[in-house]
């Protein structure tokens, strides 16, 4: 586990696009109320004014090839921390629940196992990013890359794809790989779940681990 996590209701959907974190944390959003907390939904990056002013910039398609990766790094770690002090820190002090798109595995897997970059470099980053300030669970939606393409192209809803969205089917593949890595790594506080699988059975089995 990367940083201690200390705050119970703070859940993260981690996966590449196409695996369900939408549905799930619908769902979980649900769950949450029927039990009388109040909930708070986020996705990353974003969030505050600054980190939507940066997420701007981290997926403009512009911008494409010109990136340097360390300075994606950066920037996605600039979000999150102006993310956690102004709204996450707040809410989490208050009892709320908070049910995060994306987190600082996002960062792990994608700008460490899908750039290359060396993941050691980016834990102790994470590490000053996050604090204490960090997911009690996180549920990992595992999918193939060639299925995650596939539900992409059937949401009419979808605009033109980001940045990060262009990127070529073996960069998703590395990262889909260190997802599963991350899992395996840190079986404390990450569960990986086939998001193949019907939604409705997908929940039955997170909801059963939040219970655990």
């Amino acid at each position: 586990m990367i940083i201690p996590s200390v705050f119970k209701n703070f859940i993260c959907l981690e996966g590449i696009d196409g695996s369900g974190k939408s549905t799930q944390i619908a769902a979980l959003e649900d769950l949450f109320k029927s039990k009388g907390l109040e909930v708070l939904k986020i996705r990353e990056p974003g969030g505050t004014e600054i980190s939507e002013a940066v997420r701007k910039i981290l997926l403009d398609p512009a911008h494409k090839g010109k990136m340097n990766d360390i300075t994606e790094l950066l920037l996605y770690n600039a979000a999150r921390s102006q993310l956690i002090h102004e709204v996450i820190k707040p809410a989490l002090e208050k009892g709320v629940a908070v049910l995060a798109d994306r987190f600082a595995y996002s960062t792990l897997a994608y700008q460490g196992y899908g750039r290359g970059l060396n993941i050691d470099m980016i834990k102790n980053l994470l590490r000053i990013t996050c604090g204490n300030f960090f997911p009690n669970k996180t549920f990992i939606l595992d999918i193939d890359v060639s299925l995650s393409r596939e539900r992409q192209q059937k949401d009419k809803a979808r605009g033109k794809a980001d940045r990060i969205e262009q990127e070529k089917n073996d960069f998703f593949e590395r990262v889909a790989q260190g997802y599963r890595t991350i899992a395996k790594e840190n079986p404390e506080n990450c569960i990986l779940l086939n998001a193949a699988n019907p939604p409705e059975d997908i929940f039955k089995l997170l909801a059963a681990h939040l219970d655990g």
